[in-house]
């Protein structure tokens, strides 16, 4: 019986190392929010941009603009600039006010940047939340991180 118990509990062991060696070298995901507002402005593609109010990432500080270049159904092209570096994603929209944004690409210090965010406004759409996860991709050794 004991020889039974122990085989369990080594089988289990494993079982949860081998669950957990997966997410230790996918990177370490931080927490990410930002609320932002967003106006008209003709000179964009598709007529309007968004502005940063408040985020928990420090290279997106308030004032930085959110920028949306096209359009193809439900799918809304989005790109982020900053000092050294810039970044570009899709947002798939579900619901006018409903959406998932992802930037894999990137340029400067954001070379390496992965962020996931679920898109979601206030009750009367006058600002938006971007709520989600961020993470640097190979890096070299170098230390990034927005938040401190």
């Amino acid at each position: 019986m004991r020889s039974l118990r122990r085989l369990v509990v080594v089988g289990a062991t494993i079982m949860a190392l081998a669950l957990a060696v997966p997410s230790v070298s996918a990177g370490t995901q931080k927490a990410f929010h930002l609320d932002k507002t967003c106006a008209p402005d003709a000179s964009e593609p598709l007529g309007y941009v968004c502005t940063v109010q408040h985020s928990d990432f420090k290279w997106f500080p308030p004032g930085t603009k959110v920028h949306y270049t096209s359009q193809v159904g439900n799918v809304v092209q989005a790109t982020i600039r900053i000092k050294n570096g810039s970044t570009s994603g899709a947002c798939v929209w579900s619901s006018p006010v409903n959406a998932v944004c992802t930037f894999n690409t990137g340029t400067g210090r954001l070379s390496d940047f992965h962020l996931r965010v679920v898109v979601t406004a206030n009750a009367d759409v006058s600002i938006w939340y971007w709520d989600g996860w961020y993470s640097f991709g190979d890096d070299g050794g170098r230390s990034h991180d927005g938040q401190d």
